[in-house]
Formats: C-alpha cells, sequence, structure tokens
C-alpha cells in the first residue's frame, strides 16, 4: 500500500479482532484461523488499559453534514375552471333556456295545469328554477329575500331531513321536494298576485357597487323569464312583462341614484345652504385645525360660496331673478325660507348645460363647473307618516294641491347627467326671496318606479299563538283545569 492510502485509511476508525474470556476472566484472541492467540492473552486490568488507549488512537475526525430539511410539498390550487368558479351560472347576459322537448312540454302542461292552484304551480317552478340555475351566496341571499318580500316562507322546512340512503330510494322529483327550501303557505291564497307591484316595491336598496345594482334585476328579471319559458302562469302573462320591464328600468337608475345621493347636492346648492341656510349654514370654520386628517371635510368658504352663486346667477338665471339679487343684497335684506310640508321634489325636466355658457365659464371662471338646470315638483314620500294635523288642518291641507308647488334648481353639470324625468329626491327645499329655489343635503334618492309596499313590515312575522290554558305556569294544564283565563289577570 502506498504512503498516499496509508494516510487515508488512518482516518477511518480501525475495527480490532473479537476476544473471548476464558475461565479466569482474561481476554483471548481469536486468530483469522479461529484458534486461540496467547501472545495476545491479556488480563482484566490490563485489557482495559489498552482498550483505553486504542479508543484513542482509533478516533477518527469527521465532519459532520447537517441533515437537509425536507421541503413540504406545497399543495397546488385547483384551477377556476375544476373548482366551479367559472362554469355558467344561468344569469349571463345572452344566456337563454334551452328549447323544451316534446316530453318535457307534455310534463310542463300537467305539472302546470292552469286547473291547479296558482300557489301550488308557483311552488313548483320557484323549486325548479333554484335545482336549473346555480345560484352563488349573494345572488342566493338576494333571491331570498325577494321571495320572502313577495310572501314565500323561505328556509327550511320541517321533518323534510332525510339521509343518504333515503335519497338514493328517491327518484328525482322526490329529492327536489325533500330539499327544498321555500314554500307558500295556504292561508296566502286569498292574497293580491301582482309581480310588477313586487318587483318595483323590493327593488329599492342602497348598492355598494356598481354590479350589485345588476345583480338584482337581473336575478328577478331571470326568474321571470323562466315563469314564461315554461308557461307557469299564463293567466298573468302581461303582469310578469311589465315586472320584466321594471327590472330594465332599475337597471339604468339606480346606480345614478346612489351616485347622486353621494355627490349632491352640487357647488351652487351647498353654496347657497352656506350663505342663506340649510344644513352647511355656518359651518366654515377656518382651516379646522382641531379635525382630525382622517375626518377633514373640505367645506366651502364664504367667499368662495359667493362667488360661485353670482356666476350661476350670471350664467343660468333670468334677468329678473339676477337684477333682484343684486338689489336685495345691496340692502342686505337676503333671507331664504324653508318650503314645508314636503319630503323632497321630483324632477320632471331637465335641461342640460348650454353651450354658450360652457365658454362663459371657460373663459371668466375656469376654476368653477359650468352649471344648468332642473325642474321639479313638490314630493311627499308615501313611505313616511303624514303630518299631525286636526281634523279641520287635515282637511285644508287634503284640498291643497301640493303638485302645483314647481321648483327649478340650478346644479353643475357632472350632477345634472345623473339626473332624470321622474327621479324622487329626498330633501329640504328652500326659496329665496329673490325667487330663487335651492336644496339642501341630500338624504335619499327614488327611481321613477318608486312603489311603497307593506310587505317589508310583514318580514320575520309569525302568527301569534293562541292563549292554552297551563302555559302561564309552565303547567300541562291538569292542575289547572278549573281555572279561567281571567283567573290569572
Amino acid at each position: 500500500m502506498e504512503n498516499g492510502d496509508q494516510a487515508n485509511t488512518s482516518a477511518l476508525p480501525i475495527r480490532s479482532a473479537p476476544q473471548v474470556e476464558d475461565d479466569r476472566g482474561q481476554g483471548t484472541a481469536i486468530t483469522h484461523d479461529g484458534t486461540p492467540d496467547e501472545s495476545k492473552t491479556q488480563g482484566p486490568k490490563e485489557q482495559d488499559e489498552n482498550e483505553n488507549g486504542d479508543e484513542e488512537d482509533m478516533t477518527a475526525e469527521v465532519d459532520m453534514i447537517p441533515a437537509e430539511k425536507k421541503k413540504k410539498k406545497k399543495r397546488s390550487k385547483k384551477p377556476k375552471s375544476k373548482r366551479g368558479l367559472n362554469k355558467p351560472t344561468g344569469f349571463e347576459e345572452f344566456y337563454v333556456d334551452p328549447p323544451i322537448t316534446v316530453e318535457e312540454y307534455n310534463e310542463n302542461k300537467k305539472r302546470y295545469d292552469v286547473a291547479l292552484p296558482i300557489l301550488l304551480r308557483l311552488e313548483e317552478a320557484i323549486l325548479r328554477f333554484q335545482a336549473k340555475r346555480r345560484i352563488e351566496n349573494d345572488r342566493s341571499h338576494m333571491f331570498s329575500k325577494y321571495l320572502a318580500y313577495g310572501g314565500v316562507d323561505v328556509g327550511q322546512s320541517m321533518f323534510t331531513g332525510v339521509d343518504q340512503r333515503e335519497l338514493e330510494d328517491m327518484d328525482k322529483d322526490q329529492i327536489l321536494a325533500a330539499k327544498a327550501q321555500s314554500w307558500i303557505n295556504s292561508e296566502r291564497s286569498k292574497m293580491l298576485i301582482d309581480f310588477d307591484a313586487v318587483a318595483r316595491g323590493y327593488l329599492f336598496f342602497y348598492p355598494d357597487t356598481k354590479e350589485m345594482t345588476k345583480m338584482g334585476p337581473i336575478t328577478i328579471k331571470n326568474f321571470l323569464t323562466y315563469l314564461l319559458h315554461h308557461d307557469v302562469c299564463p293567466e298573468y302573462k302581461d303582469n310578469i312583462d311589465a315586472a320584466r320591464t321594471s327590472c330594465d328600468i332599475v337597471t339604468r337608475e339606480l346606480w345614478k341614484n346612489q351616485r347622486f345621493i353621494v355627490q349632491g347636492p352640487g357647488n351652487f346648492n351647498e353654496a347657497c345652504s352656506t350663505l342663506f341656510g340649510g344644513s352647511f349654514y355656518d359651518s366654515y370654520v377656518g382651516d379646522n385645525g382641531w379635525t382630525p386628517a382622517a375626518e377633514e371635510i373640505r367645506l366651502m368658504t364664504p367667499d368662495i360660496a359667493r362667488k360661485v352663486v353670482k356666476f350661476a346667477l350670471a350664467g343660468a338665471g333670468s334677468n329678473e331673478q339676477a337684477s333682484r339679487f343684486r338689489d336685495l343684497a345691496n340692502e342686505n335684506v337676503l333671507s331664504a325660507v324653508r318650503v314645508d310640508d314636503i319630503d323632497g321634489f321630483e324632477i320632471t325636466a331637465v335641461h342640460p348645460v348650454q353651450d354658450d355658457l360652457r365658454e362663459f365659464y371657460h373663459q371668466h371662471a375656469p376654476d368653477l363647473n359650468p352649471v344648468g338646470k332642473i325642474s321639479g315638483k313638490a314630493f311627499r314620500d308615501p313611505a313616511c307618516p303624514l303630518p299631525d294635523l286636526s281634523p279641520e288642518e287635515r282637511l285644508q291641507w287634503e284640498k291643497a294641491d301640493l303638485a302645483t308647488d314647481e321648483f327649478e334648481f340650478i346644479i353643475e353639470e357632472g350632477l345634472l347627467d345623473l339626473c332624470y324625468p321622474g327621479m324622487k329626491v329626498i330633501t329640504s327645499v328652500w326659496k329665496l326671496n329673490c325667487g330663487i329655489c335651492f336644496f339642501d343635503e341630500v338624504m335619499s334618492a327614488y327611481s321613477s318606479i318608486y312603489t311603497v309596499l307593506p310587505n317589508d313590515l310583514m318580514l320575520g312575522w309569525k302568527k301569534p299563538r293562541g292563549y292554552a290554558e297551563g302555559e302561564a305556569d309552565g303547567s300541562d294544564g291538569e292542575d289547572s283545569k278549573d281555572n279561567k283565563p281571567q283567573d290569572f289577570l
């Protein structure tokens, strides 16, 4: 063996020959041929010393290499197509139900026979509509509220819980009935059925996003289309068509209402409220140094308010209004009065900004927004309570025609694009003694088909239980058999 090989092997531990003990407790070495080697016979003490020395000689320096940690395999997410996120839901813009076969047509004729009660047909149609569509959580919540608003009981019905074994023994119709979560109480058979009124009454809410404004009307219209496609209630075809039209109207107007509430009342009306009275009157307190930066609201200064009002009157006001405003301002007798007994106004006409007026603003006031006009009439919200009046005053108030109170408001071009005839604005209306009208902070805005129904008052209502003997004191009624109801009073 060469020196290089010896150097390499010296770094490895050397295994000694095995030993056995004889009767005297001495270790005897065993040679390669199996015979004991007497020359290497040692006593216990000498053996221990030699072993200690050999262990020191046989110790090798080995570099410890840390074991690599096993990397955890990341579970790759399934693509959206396999998770069902991109599957068609049945509510797409251009989705239509497939043509009905002859067998399905005959089944629908039996299932939705006109001779059957309308409540049974609607209940069956709701059940099959929910089974045919993939209704996601937000849409399901909205559709369930629509059904409850229309008088349908929504929730898990009693005694319908089934296990997997029972489902295996059922056919398709029985499985649908077992999984049903909506039904119509037979006590509602005497109620008036009006699909259009329910759609107009329900489609009144303030959405957070533009997509939410479309989800509600599209979902309801899809359900109404399903009723027409399967000929569920042909006697209400015209009423269902009117409801579908109402859904289209709400889709166009709902998001405009939301933006009008946020962006209103506009620079001109805010300026008038700051100078003459209203929610913005005397609200400017300098730089608002005491207000936290996160809650800071940019308020209009009186100087800027005067500039906004003067340019708006010069551009959009009549000569009579402008001259009377100037004379009253010089005499310092300008004042505003709030119009009572109304909740707001309804827009009757929209007058866009004229090109010459836009050029006037561009030359003389480029920092201001050009203005246009809207015409409106007094509006009283039917959802609000009537004013508290005496019988004589109420009779006098009912004879007064509130619709004759007409107004004309000046608003900026950006806000003017959100207005449309029939729009109802809930706000306070003010009149200046020079003949100019303005409105204050916008509280809410309703669409042109705004309808008030008492249905929402019945949401969650339960029929009261009758007084039974023994319920007052928690007994089963045996001990209180002779007691009468008045005995507990």
